[in-house]
């Protein structure tokens, strides 16, 4: 049975808190929600309590620095249904300052369930996008079909981002933070690291009948966007992954690699993740890693890896005439260890990167290499994609 929250604040975050029937009129008009999911055990959330907040788009912070917090004083209920939930946010509870650019907006949400004291935090990008109807709505940032506001999209289009949470034993101070009414709690920046992120792979042709393999590029435009995984830390030392967050790149540069015919083509940028420290009346909840923005360095790393073989009539396009194949749409590119911060939080985090006009993969195609194969389905609907040589499909 679904249970409604009432929203209230306390010491600068949002606690959903208390069993109350929602009044007609929001029923009638209910805030879309912005974020669903349920947790990874059979925990029954209708007394769970929960805190969500959103904050303000990352730009350069000192070590030591506060930061603001927005709590989502929505006056809209959290709905819970056994360990399922739903979040809904009015759009005009977050002010313009908490919307980053393309509508991104960051989002956290903390779960503890004094039953079983366990909890579970996780941060989330949404997008905060116009509607034909008129209405605003929250949507999935890597689905690839809803526009930045500015534009419309039809209503029946847009899905919030779903998510499901692992619950883990409550630490000192959050449970404490939890119990107390009124706590005051901050988020404080403790440090930052450039590391390493993988945003795309190219896989040209072997020679087959010919003499030359073929060539692969890929190109990141500005105001293109990549999901970056988050991590979590009860103690700064131990972490695991949790969430993620979409980042723009807004700083001003793009870069289309050259056409290389190398066997396995590793596209790389550089993101700057910053630390947080998370407290309340001076007793540590956890810490975070979460992205913050590109610096504008990009690589390749020419792997020694054989490339994948996918080929597979269902999965294949063969015969193409000479030309240039460009990837724009369709899956996006994900990578489970794209992030490689392993050196300093002791796990590699995720990648997701949707394909658009600014963010491509292309092959130079020809009669000695007329063949792509997409990973799980034909090539512009996959979200990774391979070049045969010509005749390839005779070996099927």
């Amino acid at each position: 049975m679904n249970r409604n929250r009432l929203v209230s604040l306390t010491g600068g975050i949002a606690v959903i808190a208390g069993l109350l029937s929602a009044p007609a009129a929001i029923a009638a008009e209910p805030a879309p929600v912005a974020l669903a999911g349920q947790v990874d055990q059979s925990t029954n959330l209708d007394n769970a309590l929960f805190r969500a907040w959103v904050t303000p788009p990352a730009e350069t912070l000192d070590d030591g620095e506060e930061i603001k917090s927005r709590p989502l004083d929505t006056g809209k209920p959290l709905k819970t249904h056994g360990s399922a939930f739903t979040l809904s946010v009015d759009p005009a509870a977050v002010p313009e300052a908490y919307i980053g650019p393309n509508g991104l907006v960051s989002l956290e949400l903390e779960i503890y369930d004094p039953a079983s004291q366990q909890y579970s935090w996780t941060t989330q990008s949404v997008r905060l996008v116009d509607t034909t109807t008129g209405s605003a709505a929250w949507a999935e940032p890597q689905n690839g079909q809803q526009p930045a506001r500015g534009g419309t999209v039809k209503a029946a289009a847009v899905q919030p981002p779903t998510t499901t949470l692992k619950l883990r034993k409550a630490s000192e101070g959050v449970a404490a933070s939890f119990k107390t009414r009124a706590p005051v709690c901050t988020t404080t920046k403790t440090g930052q690291s450039d590391v390493w992120a993988t945003i795309g792979s190219g896989y040209p042709a072997a020679p087959g009948y010919g003499t030359t393999r073929g060539k692969a590029w890929m190109t990141h435009s500005n105001g293109a966007e990549i999901t970056y995984g988050a991590g979590l830390s009860t103690n700064g030392t131990n972490w695991e992954a949790s969430g993620s967050v979409d980042v723009s790149n807004t700083k001003g540069f793009s870069f289309e690699w050259a056409a290389s015919d190398w066997m396995t083509q590793v596209y790389r940028t550089q993101i700057r993740y910053y630390k947080y420290k998370y407290a309340c009346d001076g007793l540590l909840r956890y810490y975070t890693m979460k992205a913050a923005a590109e610096t504008g360095v990009v690589k390749t790393v020419k792997s020694k890896d054989l490339p994948p073989t996918w080929l597979s009539s269902s999965k294949c396009g063969f015969n193409y005439p000479a030309g240039t194949w460009t990837k724009t749409t369709g899956s996006a590119y994900s990578l489970a260890s794209g992030v490689k911060i392993s050196d300093i939080i002791g796990i590699d985090l995720r990648t997701s990167r949707k394909y658009t006009s600014g963010s491509t993969l292309s092959y130079k195609m020809s009669a000695s290499h007329d063949s792509l194969c997409g990973n799980t389905d034909k090539p512009a609907l996959a979200g990774k994609v391979q070049q045969f040589y010509n005749r390839i499909e005779e070996e099927l």
